[in-house]
């Protein structure tokens, strides 16, 4: 889902209601290169985490846990540099 929204005059966004039934009414803001990210706060966050807590399969390390996302986050980053190499350009792309 993609949504263009704006700031008001002081700085505020709303949200459209769809949204806020789907994900809630407070976000954390994560400043990352290039965009904003917002992150819904769960009403319950001990039960969120238990929740996530049972997605990670029986008999999987720590280890195991942080290379995969390791590697991971290297696939991304190498995916991310690869597209930087090689912008595409408008003025090729056919209308």
């Amino acid at each position: 889902m993609t949504q263009t929204i704006a700031c008001d005059e002081r700085g505020r966004i709303l949200l459209a209601k769809d949204v806020r039934e789907k994900y809630g009414n407070e976000f954390v803001i994560v400043k990352a290169p290039g965009e904003l990210v917002l992150l819904p706060i769960p009403k319950n966050p001990l039960k969120a985490l238990r929740e996530e807590g049972k997605k990670i399969p029986q008999g999987v390390s720590v280890s195991e846990m942080k290379k995969k996302a390791r590697d991971l986050a290297l696939k991304e980053i190498l995916e991310e540099a690869k597209e930087l190499e090689n912008p595409v350009k408008k003025s090729r792309r056919k209308k």
